[in-house]
């Protein structure tokens, strides 16, 4: 299982909640740029990922790949592969790396599709949710042998009804 979450935007409380929540429970937690926090905060202790975000002024990298059980994860913040225009940028990055799981943040709202055999992710955003599902949340995925399990969660950690998805690996 992986955790995902996003724009944080400063709210440290936030991503310790949910860290401490998971840590030594899943495969892997990620954060998709914009904490507005520093590289060495120890809030990044025993995480998988860390990546700077256009509000993020510290070195992280702009980019990560890494394998997580079978599945290798690409994880950047969006901005800088035009997310907000659509998703062909990330996912050429994502294959150039051999990825088949790409994390994203930037547009703070959920997405979970599958585009060229890429997972692509958004956990929408942990401090300042937009869109149609105005909830602050984060992502959980699991993978399976023919599926992702998607469920968004809200900082109560409880599902939100509307966002649990089952998509099939294409």
């Amino acid at each position: 299982m992986i955790i995902v979450m996003s724009d944080s935007h400063g709210n440290r409380k936030v991503v310790e909640d949910i860290k401490e929540k998971y840590l030594g429970k899943v495969d892997g937690i990620f954060h998709c740029g914009d904490s507005e926090q520093q590289l060495m905060d120890e809030t990044w202790d025993r995480m998988s990922m860390v990546v700077k975000g256009n509000c993020d002024y510290d070195s992280f990298p702009t980019i990560s790949e890494m394998l997580i059980g079978n599945d290798h994860v690409f994880t950047t913040h969006g901005h800088l592969h035009g997310v907000a225009w659509g998703l062909e940028r990330l996912v050429a990055d994502a294959k150039k790396y051999d990825c088949n799981i790409a994390l994203f943040g930037h547009l703070h709202r959920p997405i979970a599709t599958v585009e060229d055999g890429v997972l692509c992710l958004n956990p929408g955003s942990v401090s300042q949710p937009r869109g149609k599902h105005n909830i602050k949340m984060y992502a959980k995925i699991e993978p399976t042998t023919d599926s992702y399990k998607i469920s968004y969660m809200d900082l109560n950690h409880q599902e939100i009804p509307e966002l649990q998805f089952n998509l099939p690996r294409k």
